[in-house]
């Protein structure tokens, strides 16, 4: 897991490999914190992530929100879309998150 930034494209790129389960979710929060004080845009890689939890839906909620009341924004990699609309339907979350996406 890992935050890199793509001053190019002015964005932030948040980088999740494995599984995101309870175990590892304070690390992924701290990724998430990382971002929004460094970028207005914030893009999900989850094309290596493995397994996805309760929990990384519930923190994605709550950085959603954060990210609505302070005018910046949480899109999804392209190829990451069909994996976590799958999570997010799985998990009965799909009328709370909202699954935008960025090439």
């Amino acid at each position: 897991m890992k935050f890199e930034m793509d001053s190019q494209k002015k964005q932030g790129i948040i980088i999740i490999e494995g599984e995101t389960s309870i175990q590892n979710i304070k690390s992924i929060k701290n990724l998430f914190e990382q971002a929004m004080k460094s970028t207005d845009t914030i893009v999900l890689d989850l094309d290596n992530t493995t397994y996805i939890d309760l929990t990384f839906l519930q923190l994605l909620y709550s950085a959603q929100q954060k990210c609505l009341e302070s005018k910046k924004q949480i899109f999804f990699k392209n190829t990451s879309l069909e994996k976590i609309k799958r999570f997010v339907v799985e998990a009965g979350f799909s009328h709370s998150i909202v699954i935008k996406y960025k090439q």
